[in-house]
């Protein structure tokens, strides 16, 4: 699993991650067993590749941080709904159809040994809620205004998304991409690898120290 790069903006620093084909379904199972383990309840065994990321990347923001346990920590991400209204947008529809969806859990269950169980499991439950009534995330904003931002960390792309098939403009696959607007602390960003396979996977965050704690989380999280 390669530090594929790392780059300084004005305000953060972004540290980029590939996980291959081999890391995500490890990850996959390592999370069903935490759930088997520790009686955590998912709604789909194993979780999907979006859900277990997340899990990852969200247990690692919390741990490179000091939240007391007591403290509710936060996960928001984008969901397209255009295929999920009902009738569905014609696919001739060039605009976007975003919802936000907010998941919170208390900081201790992501400190604790189950953390990546329980991440996935609050993951759940917001696709699921998406799911049954895509249209109740589209006042997203309101909610955003009324959370703490310190303690949230937020996804934007998906592990689905081509961005490298999408970049080539005929001059074949470009050696390198990576989000532009990664500048605010607990930022991801997702897309499929290079190889087609695997997800590639950015996050800023403001301190470099917390970026180094961050790093060796996500390494010990996904160890063999």
């Amino acid at each position: 699993m390669p530090i594929t790069g790392e780059t300084t903006r004005p305000f953060t620093r972004v540290r980029t991650f590939t996980l291959e084909k081999q890391d995500i379904e490890l990850l996959k199972q390592r999370i069903v067993h935490l759930s088997e383990s520790h009686g955590v309840y998912l709604r789909s065994h194993p979780p999907s590749t979006f859900a277990a990321i997340a899990a990852l990347a969200w247990t690692c923001f919390i741990r490179c941080k000091q939240f007391s346990g007591d403290d509710d920590v936060l996960f928001f991400f984008f969901a397209d709904a255009r295929r999920r209204l009902d009738p569905p947008v014609d696919e001739a529809y060039t605009g976007s159809c975003l919802t936000g969806w907010l998941a919170r859990l208390p900081a201790r269950e992501l400190q604790a040994d189950h953390a990546l169980a329980a991440a996935a499991s609050a993951v759940q439950d917001e696709v699921r809620k998406m799911a049954k009534d895509p249209v109740a995330g589209l006042d997203f904003v309101t909610r955003l205004l009324t959370v703490d931002m310190d303690r949230l960390m937020h996804v934007s792309g998906s592990s689905g998304f081509r961005a490298y098939e999408v970049a080539d403009f005929g001059w074949g696959r470009p050696r390198w991409t990576e989000n532009a607007r990664m500048n605010d602390d607990g930022h991801v960003a997702l897309m499929r690898a290079k190889d087609g396979h695997g997800v590639q996977m950015s996050v800023s965050l403001l301190l470099p120290a917390q970026m180094d704690e961050f790093q060796a989380q996500f390494l010990k999280l996904l160890q063999r």
